[in-house]
């Protein structure tokens, strides 16, 4: 690998304890769905509606319950950013592309939120090393995670400690069972009460699948950077509106349960859960974040609503906390450091952008030709819409 061609500092931090930069409120260009045998379709087959678990019913649900049916994703597969660029090709190329879904398909940067809120994050998380590649092609850069052997052997639970392993496979199943059981496949409004009814109690009992997915793909700005970026989304509170249906969208989270005495879990809670759920939900425009406190035994015994807007007002002033407006100007230099020095174009021109906890500091350093991450679909589809507009300029001018 050769030397870093670029570098940022994280410290001190005062140094981005200013105002906030710009930020423009998300806006879908195009959504998504994966289904159950992990095939991706240009549509919302697979969004699903919230519907508020009943804890005041029979026994509370246990979300340790189905680990071992469960149907999970081939932890060894790196997807890179396939199922995004998916999105941004039928954009271009379509039934109903035209100048404007064109226009909507173009930005200085196109990644998955996760790298982004990775970037948010880092600040207040210093101590968590990370690396991302990164690739010009058409002025646009594009991000994607750097998925290493030891990412792959860390899903997998290969190696290590096994009871440590099993621990946290439980725990990031509880997640998606608590999804489970807060969403149904229709705007639960729309049902009559026989088939809600029948609805909720199927998916008490439903296996859960996490080749199923539902992800959005939005516009945003951050200062001087326009961002195109996808999310998966849980779940969608009513039907899905046509505009802004972000601003409908939840995001689903579980914790375990915070006692009233104890101070140090529940600010372990706002210090480092709650920064990366408000980061996560600002970054797509998401307004509510329902987290689900679970007790040791996976017993769901609480739901609780956090807006996002009001979760930084939550921490401020309180010791050892985060701010906002730090994470937001450190991810905004991050992209300015990533603009300035991936530079050279075309797919196989590669550079690596990562987070080194011992020094502190970002590099940005160049790879040499590999591989392209883009696909060929993809890129054809970037080709050919080159091609359209050279040809629009060249009459034009005529």
């Amino acid at each position: 690998m050769r030397a870093p061609s670029g570098r940022l500092g994280l410290h001190p931090l005062s140094k981005y304890r200013r105002g906030c930069p710009a930020f423009s409120e998300p806006r879908e260009i195009a959504s998504f769905s994966y289904d159950s045998a992990r095939r991706q379709h240009m549509d919302d087959r697979e969004l699903r509606y919230y519907c508020a678990p009943d804890l005041h019913g029979r026994a509370p649900p246990c979300l340790f319950d189905g680990l071992a049916q469960q149907v999970q994703r081939d932890p060894a597969v790196d997807e890179h950013i396939d199922g995004l660029l998916g999105a941004l090709a039928h954009l271009l190329r379509g039934p109903r592309a035209d100048a404007a879904s064109a226009r909507a398909a173009q930005a200085d940067f196109v990644m998955y939120r996760g790298m982004l809120t990775q970037l948010f994050v880092t600040p207040f998380s210093a101590r968590d090393a990370w690396s991302m590649n990164a690739t010009r092609v058409g002025g646009t850069v594009y991000i994607e995670e750097n998925v290493t052997p030891a990412r792959i052997a860390e899903r997998a639970g290969a190696g290590g400690d096994q009871h440590h392993h099993h621990h946290h496979r439980r725990l990031a199943y509880s997640g998606y069972r608590f999804e489970t059981l807060c969403t149904v496949d229709a705007p639960p409004e729309t049902l009559a009460p026989r088939d809600l009814a029948a609805r909720l109690a199927a998916r008490a009992d439903a296996v859960v699948n996490t080749h199923s997915e539902y992800c959005s793909v939005f516009r945003t700005r951050l200062g001087a950077h326009s961002i195109i970026a996808g999310a998966e989304v849980d779940c969608v509170e009513g039907a899905k509106p046509r505009e802004f249906p972000n601003r409908r969208y939840r995001e689903l989270k579980t914790a375990r349960v915070i006692a009233a005495a104890d101070a140090r879990a529940r600010a372990s809670f706002e210090r480092f859960k709650l920064l990366r759920c408000w980061a996560q939900s600002f970054i797509a425009g998401i307004p509510t974040v329902t987290v689900g406190f679970r007790d040791d035994e996976g017993v769901l015994r609480e739901v609780v609503d956090f807006r996002t807007r009001d979760i930084p007002a939550m921490v401020r002033s309180k010791p050892r906390m985060w701010e906002a407006n730090v994470c937001m100007n450190f991810a905004e230099q991050v992209l300015g450091l990533v603009r300035e020095h991936v530079t050279e174009e075309g797919p196989e021109a590669q550079y690596r952008i990562a987070f080194d906890p011992e020094c502190a500091e970002v590099r940005v350093t160049p790879l040499g030709r590999r591989p392209p991450f883009l696909t060929a679909e993809y890129l054809a589809a970037v080709q050919q819409q080159q091609q359209q507009q050279q040809q629009q300029q060249q009459q034009q001018q005529r």
